[in-house]
């Protein structure tokens, strides 16, 4: 018998929500893997947590995240892949780095309205003799080429295009990303999301420009012309 999932928040950047006997939604908003620059969240911790919804048929699961640990990624990937419900992704801000392949771990991928998917080449921080070096850059090419097989998978580009894409660091909005088959379609928010991506493994950030709406606008006005009259009296 399926045990209803109580609301349950599992820290700032992971957290599960009942939404029925059958159904449960999970947010991931934060790196992924041990990081040193804030909490994230780690395949372990995840899969933990995920065993923990094991009899649910529909997971709904909304990402924003400017990625992490690539196997940490993967793991998380193949951990989602392999449960028996049907996984439903909402990129409510950005599916960045190895946090795009999470994404894909969806049967059906919805972007929202501002958001941003980026693909890149896998980086590292080496050290050693020559060696050592060139074992880091079979493994590199050895972690791209894993890469470009789930890219392919899903988008059905070939995989020279999916390395082009790689090498240029490629940033997508949901039109673009929808065309090029690494989305199903797109969701509208009532707040657009300006996503902050300011990370080390990313090189180049897209211009990202009037995504605050004329709700936004107008509140902020507001409140500047009520500050400004509490100054004038």
């Amino acid at each position: 018998m399926n045990k209803l999932i109580n609301f349950n928040k599992i820290s700032e950047n992971l957290t599960i929500r009942s939404k029925g006997k059958e159904d449960a939604e999970i947010i991931v908003y934060g790196e992924i893997g041990d990081s040193m620059f804030g909490e994230s969240i780690s395949a372990s911790y995840f899969s933990k947590e995920l065993d923990k919804i094991r009899d649910v048929k529909n997971i709904t699961l909304r990402l924003n995240s400017v990625g992490g640990d690539v196997f940490e990624g993967i793991t998380i990937y193949n951990r989602l892949k392999q449960h028996k419900a049907k996984v439903i992704v909402y990129v409510d801000g950005i599916a960045a780095s190895i946090a795009s392949i999470i994404m894909l771990a969806g049967d059906e991928i919805i972007l929202g309205e501002g958001s941003w998917i980026m693909i890149h080449k896998p980086w590292t921080v080496a050290y050693g003799d020559s060696r050592d070096l060139q074992d880091t850059i079979d493994r590199l090419d050895d972690i791209e080429n894993s890469l470009i097989s789930i890219y392919a998978n899903k988008t059905k580009l070939s995989r020279d295009e999916i390395k082009t894409m790689l090498a240029k660091e490629t940033w997508m909005e949901a039109d673009e990303a929808i065309k090029l088959g690494f989305a199903d379609s797109t969701f509208a928010n009532e707040y657009q999301i300006a996503a902050s991506a300011d990370k080390p493994w990313i090189k180049r950030s897209p211009k990202i420009e009037n995504l605050a709406n004329k709700t936004i606008k107008d509140k902020i006005t507001a409140l500047k012309s009520k500050v400004n009259d509490f100054i004038d009296r």
